[in-house]
């Protein structure tokens, strides 16, 4: 609605809650031209910026594996009764599209991450990050990988419901693999991270270091007939950059726009779809739609509650 009415938008990534919201919106954002930025930020990181020029620029030879780390909690499995409603909640316009479950303080404020009628949990919360860097470095901004293999744990208890302990294979046609995995502790994943695996050494990097074999990496040049990924447009931080895009009216300058945000987000989606099904799923990017899988496919949407639609 507010892309229609010709309002610039910046979204937090996730973008969707499924595959299929992702693509609406970013035909949507195309039709209109529209200025929407996710909420990726790590795009507007010097050390992730640096680190997919030198993987897109071959500087560690063939690119072979991704290893891809996050942070991933599985929240509680406490028992729980229905809470009143806080006087100044509108909680129908909260739960918005989700179905109707009663009020109870760990599906709100930080916590509704952990619950599945919300949220993909830390696989869409901090999958989102660090899967979206490597779509990045694989030059697959309008594209994703095409067969996927998972497993997780969930609460069988509680509220939280989401996914951890994650382990999520995803294979790409050029025939690299991202491997994903979790850890629920935060003093050794910190923010978590990607390693890129080449012929000719690896790259690791995080919101706190970056760091390379052999070290030379780090103070190769990138020429100006290669590959550079940093933001053309002026603003410098990630909401600078909106900014500048919202005073020039020119979407061309975002470095993630809905279609990259989107993407991004359909690949954690893709993962969610995995773990939950227990089985390897075929996935056609082209088409966003799994291969010859209708169960797998009607994943891809989430019924909405009365009166939303899309």
């Amino acid at each position: 609605a507010a892309v229609k009415a010709g309002k610039a938008v910046y979204v937090e990534k996730p973008l969707s809650l499924a595959i299929h919201e992702g693509r609406v919106l970013a035909d949507v954002v195309e039709r209109y031209r529209a200025v929407l930025q996710v909420g990726s930020q790590q795009r507007s990181d010097e050390k992730f910026i640096k680190a997919c020029e030198l993987v897109r620029n071959g500087r560690i030879g063939e690119l072979k594996k991704v290893r891809v780390t996050i942070y991933a909690r599985p929240g509680n499995d406490n028992p729980w009764r229905p809470q009143a409603v806080p006087p100044e909640l509108d909680y129908d316009m909260w739960l918005g599209q989700a179905p109707f479950s009663p009020y109870h303080k760990d599906r709100v404020h930080y916590k509704f991450r952990f619950v599945s009628d919300f949220s993909g949990g830390d696989m869409t919360n901090w999958g989102a990050h660090h899967l979206d860097i490597a779509q990045w470095a694989l030059a697959a901004d309008d594209s994703g990988p095409v067969e996927i293999v998972g497993r997780g744990k969930r609460n069988i208890h509680g509220i939280h419901d989401t996914f951890y302990d994650i382990a999520v294979d995803l294979k790409y046609a050029c025939g690299v693999t991202v491997e994903l995995r979790s850890s629920d502790n935060s003093k050794e994943v910190k923010t978590g991270g990607l390693r890129f695996e080449g012929t000719e050494g690896w790259i690791e990097v995080s919101r706190e270091q970056l760091t390379a074999e052999p070290q030379s990496l780090l103070t190769s040049r990138i020429g100006p007939d290669e590959i550079h990924l940093a933001p053309e447009g002026g603003g410098g931080t990630h909401m600078g950059i909106w900014l500048d895009c919202v005073r020039k009216r020119n979407p061309n300058g975002l470095n993630v726009p809905a279609e990259v945000g989107h993407r991004s987000a359909t690949i954690c989606h893709l993962a969610n779809i995995a773990m939950e099904l227990d089985r390897k799923l075929q996935w056609d990017p082209v088409e966003e739609q799994f291969v010859g899988d209708d169960h797998a496919n009607r994943l891809c949407r989430r019924a909405m509650r009365d009166p939303w639609r899309m």
